[in-house]
């Protein structure tokens, strides 16, 4: 099988470079403007009962020298380190300043629209990439997160910037990329654990690439073991700390349990059917839990297919029924309603969010034929993350929150779609109908 071109299609006359270059630039500032705007309005402070809070705390204790450790002194296994670094980092720097953190979040968005233009000139062509950045710029959703200290933003930014390495790498033939896309991988996986997986998912791209699985498997081999050895000392600080082997986050086990057990219904919840002994630490505790968690989900996915069926596609339903989740976290479900003299704002706030969503998946579903390809490596690649990223919470639980990750790539098949339909209904220049 002979290589196959990385770049898209022609896309129409290209432009000058200064001028692509000054529309990117143009983007990723209204990306930013608009989410700075955001953390502004909407005054967001971390919880001490929700990921927010446990994020910013466990940011604020490494900034301060106090390790990764949990209120009561024991050591910290159950939320995965990656953004509490980052949060740290900035802490240290700006002297605990959660206006910086948030801002952080605004910039690495801001990015994010313009790896996506990256990946879609590749994908697709100029107009294309351009309209595909400028929709994820202006995503609701997208601002929403950024005003909260979540792991949705940073996440989404090493995803794609991962992505974006991978791609240049084949298509410059600058093979040196995979050291920063298996570094970047293997941070992501400090955030979110997913991300071990991102060198598998790549294989059909380098395949299609190359021409060669065994050319696919090595660079899938050489990006994972970098990725690995950016984790490792994670692992083995958790094997220091619990006897146990411990890669990134003890979240596993409840998690699996989350998604596959008599009380399961496809998203998160809330259980107490573990017990132990008194007198167990806390390291001990979260290691139990992990593990007896994981063999009790495993056991009870093995001797219910029929629930099994069920449960997967309520987990579908959840994880993509909605998009104004970004929303909820920023008033703290409800908690906080810094919209409270504006119930009607609130409304619609999330309706547009919504109403944002689903034109885009429509748009995305009525051009599939322009980005539906396993011919194409990037778009090939583009699908393999999606069909990844789907299965990942199917084999979890799923939540709305949770695709925030694929919503670029959402953004880039629409733009896709857009592009597809206008060229279809305006005649080339120079011709007539």
């Amino acid at each position: 099988m002979a290589n196959v071109p990385i770049i898209g299609g022609s896309g129409g006359q290209a432009r000058p470079r200064w001028r692509t270059l000054a529309c990117v630039a143009a983007i990723v500032a209204i990306a930013f403007g608009l989410r700075a705007a955001w953390i502004s309005y909407a005054g967001f402070r971390p919880s001490p009962y929700d990921d927010t809070g446990w994020y910013d705390s466990l940011g604020r204790a490494l900034a301060a020298g106090y390790g990764y450790r949990n209120f009561d002194g024991s050591a910290q296994l159950f939320w995965p380190p990656g953004y509490p670094m980052m949060l740290a980092a900035v802490y240290r720097w700006t002297g605990d300043s959660l206006r910086a953190a948030l801002l952080l979040n605004a910039a690495l968005g801001a990015c994010s629209a313009a790896l996506i233009y990256g990946i879609g000139r590749r994908a697709f062509d100029e107009r294309t990439a351009l309209l595909g950045a400028l929709i994820v710029a202006l995503f609701p959703s997208l601002v929403f997160f950024a005003g909260v200290t979540m792991t949705e933003v940073s996440f989404t930014f090493c995803l794609l910037l991962a992505l974006w390495l991978v791609i240049e790498s084949q298509a410059e033939g600058r093979w040196w990329l995979l050291v920063p896309a298996g570094i970047v991988i293997g941070f992501g996986a400090l955030i979110r654990g997913q991300a071990l997986l991102v060198p598998l998912v790549a294989i059909p791209f380098w395949w299609r690439s190359t021409g060669s699985w065994r050319a696919a498997l090595a660079r899938a081999a050489a990006v994972a073991l970098l990725a690995a050895i950016v984790v490792a000392p994670w692992t083995v600080r958790n094997f220091v700390r619990t006897g146990s082997f411990v890669p990134i986050a003890a979240n596993f086990g409840i998690d699996l349990y989350l998604g596959h057990s008599a009380h399961a219904n496809g998203r998160l919840m809330f259980t107490n059917d573990f017990a132990y002994p008194p007198g167990l630490s806390q390291e001990e505790l979260q290691v139990r839990l992990n593990r007896d968690a994981a063999r009790s989900a495993i056991r009870y996915a093995a001797t219910h297919p029929l629930r099994e069926l069920e449960l997967s596609a309520r987990k579908l339903y959840w994880l993509y029924y909605s998009d104004n989740e970004g929303l909820a976290w920023n008033d703290r479900m409800g908690t906080r309603p810094f919209l409270r003299d504006a119930a009607r704002v609130r409304v619609r706030l999330a309706q547009l969010s919504d109403a944002w969503y689903w034109a885009v998946l429509l748009c995305a579903a009525l051009g599939v034929r322009a980005w539906l390809s396993v011919r194409q490596p990037v778009r090939l690649l583009l699908l393999s993350v999606v069909i990844y990223w789907t299965l990942v919470h199917i084999a979890f639980f799923g939540e709305p929150r949770f695709h925030a990750p694929i919503v670029p790539i959402f953004a880039l098949w629409a733009a896709a779609g857009v592009m597809a339909a206008a060229a279809a209904l305006v005649p080339p220049r120079g011709t007539s109908r």
